[in-house]
């Protein structure tokens, strides 16, 4: 069974605004927050780009479409962890599935993975389990020009408690590696 805290819309409405952001410059020249520039541009004027938009569509929890159902067999095939990364940012999860009594499959968008890594943090309780999916810049990425594009991904993340009935929703408050 797929649910999700959207639906096709909410897909469509994410990638329209990573297109979106892409074409939007920071007037810092560099990733959000950092006033320096970010990296330095090389002899040819390339420049790294910052990490692909991606926000929680819905930052108090709350899930305004009701659950949205998918094929499983449109998840993509999941990624491992990445433990270390920089610039990291919340990546609004799009649907899950449940792989097994204490495993949840969800599916994002991240950037190239030459440059870009994914996380997750599960919070659970009696009734919620809370999930952030975050992308980074890989550690060996910093200094590196990276392409700004979107990548469908999945993370299996495990549940210290089988799922059973409890609701599952996206995690908003996370700490972020910058």
């Amino acid at each position: 069974m797929m649910r999700g805290p959207g639906g096709p819309l909410l897909v469509l409405a994410g990638v329209t605004a990573m297109m979106l952001s892409s074409c939007a410059e920071d007037p810092g020249g560099g990733l959000d927050g950092d006033p320096g520039g970010g990296t330095d541009a090389g002899a040819d004027g390339d420049q790294s780009t910052g990490a692909p938009a991606a926000v929680h569509p819905d930052a108090d929890g709350d899930d305004p479409s009701g659950g949205g159902s998918v094929s499983p067999d449109l998840m993509p095939a999941p990624l491992q962890e990445t433990p270390e990364m920089v610039a990291e940012h919340l990546s609004a999860w799009q649907n899950y599935t449940v792989v097994s009594d204490t495993e949840l499959q969800l599916s994002f968008y991240t950037g190239n993975p030459a440059c870009y890594g994914v996380r997750s943090v599960v919070e659970e309780d009696e009734e919620v389990i809370r999930v952030a999916t975050i992308s980074g810049t890989l550690l060996d990425a910093v200094d590196s020009a990276c392409t700004q594009e979107a990548r469908h991904v999945s993370l299996i993340v495990e549940l210290d408690e089988p799922v059973a009935d409890r609701e599952v929703v996206p995690l908003a408050e996370v700490e972020l590696n910058r």
